[in-house]
């Protein structure tokens, strides 16, 4: 898996990172709905499905402008029962946009922008700061035995999705605390159990992590998903 994401890279750095699929086709412009987490800095998530253009795997750390970065942080604060905040941007070939990230337009959504979601904010400035992790999902993928995530975040805050890999399959993201100094994102593996989410209710849980043992503090679910990944 570190493999691809490593290979990507290059293939940024080296300015020939393809947007074709495997069978040739390139992307159409979509519009790629992201959840949006974090306080201390933002970061997005994807929200996938193994059909194109949306067949991507990404972590990213957004930068907002400072007016809109704090309308975000007070909406999380005085509305702490929502869990789930989503943006809509403007269409975009996904692909391109990572490989020569450009500012781009987006609406803010307190919930899930396609299901009921309220819009707080519209039309802001979005910078992609970093790209954190990127995996096209293929459905040639080998079913894993294990249970990962991909943990990522900082010295404030930490964060966890489950890693992606054939359908079906879930998504599932989640705040979280652990004393690992984070200069990259990890890989940790929850158990054996495939299709299995980690359910939170404030537990420590102890996960397989660089060939050992590691605590995680579950603090808080902040998406769930299987509808979108059962095909």
């Amino acid at each position: 898996m570190k493999k691809t994401v490593f290979f990507f890279f290059a293939l940024i750095s080296c300015g020939v990172f393809s947007q074709q699929h495997d069978h040739g086709a390139q992307d159409e412009p979509s519009t790629h709905g992201m959840a949006i987490f974090g306080r201390n800095k933002i970061y997005a998530y994807h929200l996938p499905m193994f059909r194109s253009p949306h067949d991507y795997q990404i972590v990213l750390e957004l930068v907002f402008d400072e007016r809109t970065r704090q309308q975000f942080i007070r909406d999380q604060q005085q509305h702490p029962e929502h869990a789930t905040y989503t943006i809509e941007p403007e269409k975009f070939i996904l692909p391109d946009m990572i490989a020569n990230p450009r500012p781009f337009k987006a609406s803010i959504y307190r919930g899930h922008f396609e299901r009921g979601g309220i819009k707080i904010a519209e039309s802001v400035a979005v910078r992609i700061q970093e790209v954190i992790y990127f995996k096209k999902l293929s459905p040639n993928t080998i079913k894993p035995k294990t249970t990962d995530f991909i943990l990522f975040g900082n010295n404030r805050e930490q964060f966890a999705v489950h890693s992606i890999a054939k359908a079906p399959d879930f998504d599932q993201i989640l705040q979280i605390k652990t004393g690992e100094r984070l200069d990259t994102y990890k890989i940790f593996t929850f158990d054996e159990t495939v299709n299995a989410p980690i359910g939170v209710s404030g537990n420590t849980i102890e996960v397989n992590f660089d060939g050992r043992k590691l605590k995680v503090d579950l603090l808080r679910q902040l998406y769930l998903e299987f509808e979108d990944l059962k095909n």
